[in-house]
């Protein structure tokens, strides 16, 4: 369990830390980033009333929970895999 707990902190820093650095330069993030941005400046335009706002913005806050909680998954994942391909390496 400790050895979880240690993978969930170095995750973590990992991911609030150095991640949000290299997303600075990934060119593929900033243009979803202004594809997003460009999305919400459409809907902001969209003339919907209180209720529909308040609606679509529970759908985009749930999708992009899950897509968060997808990618700390897969992240978490991939650092298993490292460690593993790493351990095997080692073996040989």
């Amino acid at each position: 369990m400790k050895g979880k707990k240690l993978l969930d902190e170095f995750a973590d820093e990992r991911i609030h830390g150095a991640l949000e650095d290299a997303l600075k330069n990934n060119d593929l993030y900033k243009a979803a980033r202004k594809r997003q941005d460009k999305a919400c400046e459409r809907l902001e335009k969209a003339g919907l009333n209180d209720e529909q706002n308040r609606i679509v913005d529970k759908v985009i806050s749930a999708v992009n929970y899950c897509g968060a909680a997808y990618g700390a998954a897969a992240y978490r994942q991939g650092m298993k895999d490292g460690i593993e391909l790493g351990l095997e390496v080692r073996e040989i």
